[in-house]
């Protein structure tokens, strides 16, 4: 490339509007100027796109500078924003180093300088040379006197960019590095003092320096973040497990604590209730079962145990057992005046009965006068010899010394028929003669009588003899000896205890209604059982047995193990109590064989003493006491020491007198 090219490529006439040889003072001789100079003495930072004019005064100097484009003084200056270069204007960077393979040295600088749009007006040596003619000056007017008309630029408005707000990432970067991916490249000089442009970051470059150290930055923070709040969490959970076993641990403490607690006061209640009884060696034993370590249980139970032992020092022997009384009664009437209503009855009820309000009078006088109630095993023992017969001994009690055992039995505890059921249908009812129907335990687990009021309304209750005396216990626990109860005498032949659970009813009734009477038996047994009765039998049909003969006996005895066995199941049955104020008088006959085979030891006899017979080992012999109405108004004296009869005995619902007859 020559300066020839170098003029054609710089029209300075076409591009600019003049000649800038007329403002040089220079010859054709002079040497051509270096670019190289010229580079020299430019200014260190050239004006790029966008940010303003070429200086031309700066780069030719002071004297080469061309003459300023004249603009009306009405007509505003433009300013050019960036908008208004582009390619198509002839504004663009040369690439130093490649363009046409030339030296660095020998390419001339391309300076941007302000770019003017063409004058829409038509120049007029462009239309010389499409040949067109010219038409000339107007008349009055000469060419030279013509004034060049400046170049009119458009007027364009300034446009307003609104600031941008940085974002926080933004914020963030700038405190965190220079934000190459908000500016294009930096200017630097080089060696030779050219200013050279570095060039624009790449995507690749802007992630390396700006963002991976952000994310390296962020995923560590991540990391140490992750770390802390799972120590933070692990930290929470870990506290809230011991919390939890606290917790846990606590209200283990409070519920064993509890536990012993009520495990404590549950032994002491029985401890106190067999001690009551004057069974301390169970008490003791009771109270050494005690597992708790509290030290104020462990000092209660020592002080109690203390107690226990002083109390069974000072028991006597009580070693004449034949002089304890057994008082016996038929079962209760609960309405003296329904009795009394029974024409036909009501004298038998009057001399044989005794009322719920008289039996109460008489536990409170032989409570009062130091009795205690007591049963067979209480002074009865029994032995199996190596032939495998029993045999039977009288042993004494320890009571304490003011205290004198009696017993107590109660006969006829089936309920006849004729007592309750006036119509005869199988089911009691209002006609009946004031007596309980029959034996129940209530939802509290407690032995109740049912009973049908005269308004024919069925009331659970104390009616009779063994619901009274089981609340009278409980009011007064010393009254038990070591849990004894009283005995109880059932026939057979209408069932027993209130059930009609003899076969005979299988076809008179249905097989159901017997099944279920059978079934009520058996758990009415097992409750009496479990509380302390003993149970006997009255023989099996109400015969007196003296008058009849050995095979009646034995028929007896067949009946009572095929009928009446059954609802007892495994309980035995030991007790035959004679009925018609009568037993046998022949003891080594068939009749008392008969009984002997069915199971029966103990013989209860009436009279008006107590008296007891052990002179055999294979039996025992008793006599009981009838506390009726015609005993306590005729017979008084049978009872006295235990309870007076004059207080007991109720005239007045007994129509003012008792018969003495019959």
């Amino acid at each position: 490339m020559d300066n020839n090219d170098f003029d054609i490529d710089f029209d300075f006439e076409k591009e600019y509007g003049f000649d800038p040889k007329l403002f040089m003072d220079t010859n054709e001789e002079e040497q051509e100027p270096d670019p190289a100079e010229d580079i020299g003495q430019m200014p260190a930072e050239l004006p790029v796109e966008g940010e303003g004019d070429f200086d031309l005064d700066s780069i030719l100097g002071e004297d080469e500078a061309p003459e300023e484009d004249t603009v009306p003084e009405d007509e505003p200056e433009e300013d050019y924003s960036e908008e208004d270069f582009s390619e198509e204007d002839g504004f663009e960077d040369f690439d130093m180093e490649n363009m046409d393979g030339q030296p660095e040295e020998d390419i001339p600088i391309r300076r941007r300088d302000r770019v003017y749009r063409e004058d829409p007006r038509p120049d007029p040596e462009e239309e010389a040379a499409d040949g067109e003619e010219d038409d000339g000056p107007e008349d009055g007017e000469s060419q030279e006197d013509e004034e060049p008309q400046p170049i009119r630029r458009r007027e364009r408005k300034p446009r307003e960019k609104k600031p941008k707000k940085p974002s926080m990432f933004s914020k963030l970067l700038d405190l965190y590095l220079e934000p190459l991916h908000r500016t294009g490249g930096e200017e630097v000089v080089d060696s030779s003092g050219r200013v050279r442009r570095r060039r624009k970051p790449t995507k690749a470059q802007i992630f390396k320096e700006v963002y991976l150290p952000a994310i390296i930055a962020g995923f560590a923070l991540v990391l140490i973040l992750t770390f802390i709040i799972g120590s933070v969490t692990n930290a929470v959970k870990r506290k809230e497990y011991r919390d939890k076993v606290k917790q846990q641990e606590s209200v283990k403490a409070s519920q064993d604590a509890a536990a012993a607690e009520l495990e404590y006061n549950t032994l002491l209640e029985e401890a106190d209730r067999l001690a009551a009884g004057y069974d301390y060696d169970a008490a003791i034993a009771k109270l050494d079962s005690f597992s708790g370590t509290d030290p104020d249980h462990t000092q209660q139970i020592t002080t109690k145990r203390a107690e226990y032992a002083n109390a069974q020092s000072a028991l006597v022997e009580w070693k004449d057992v034949s002089q304890i009384p057994n008082l016996s009664f038929h079962v209760l009437i609960a309405d003296m005046a329904r009795a009394m209503g029974n024409a036909e009855l009501k004298g038998r009820y009057n001399m044989n009965f005794v009322t719920t309000d008289e039996f109460t009078k008489i536990l409170d006088q032989l409570y009062a006068a130091d009795y205690v109630l007591v049963d067979y095993d209480s002074w009865l023992g029994s032995s199996v010899g190596v032939d495998g017969k029993e045999t039977y001994f009288t042993q004494s009690m320890m009571l304490p010394a003011n205290k004198k055992p009696v017993m107590i039995t109660e006969t006829m505890v089936n309920y006849y028929a004729y007592m309750i059921d006036s119509n005869k249908d199988g089911t009691p009812d209002a006609g009946g003669d004031g007596i309980a129907s029959r034996l129940v335990v209530d939802a509290s687990g407690d032995i109740k009588a049912e009973y049908v009021d005269a308004n024919g309304q069925t009331q659970v209750g104390n009616y009779d003899l063994v619901p009274i005396l089981e609340e009278f216990i409980r009011q007064h626990p010393d009254f038990s000896y070591r849990g004894a109860r009283a005995t109880l005498a059932v026939t057979g032949d209408e069932g027993i205890f209130g059930y009609r659970c003899n076969t005979s009813y299988i076809s008179s009734v249905s097989q159901s209604y017997y099944d279920e009477q059978l079934a009520g038996a058996k758990a009415i047994v097992q409750a009496l059982n479990e509380k302390g009765y003993t149970f006997a039998s009255f023989t099996y049909s109400n015969q007196n047995y003296r008058e009849y003969t050995a095979k009646q006996i034995q028929e007896e005895m067949r009946n009572w193990t095929n009928y009446v066995k059954p609802a007892f199941g495994d309980v035995q049955v030991k007790i035959m109590v004679y009925a018609k104020e009568h037993g046998i008088s022949d003891y080594s006959g068939a009749g008392f064989t008969a009984m002997y085979d069915t199971g029966f030891r103990i013989f209860v006899d009436q009279a008006e003493k107590p008296s007891v017979d052990a002179g055999s080992s294979s039996y025992i012999k008793q006599n009981r006491l009838m506390v009726t109405g015609k005993n306590m108004a005729w017979h008084s004296s049978m009872f006295t020491g235990m309870f007076d009869s004059n207080v007991v005995i109720d005239l007045a619902a007994r129509g003012g007198s008792v018969p003495n007859d019959g």
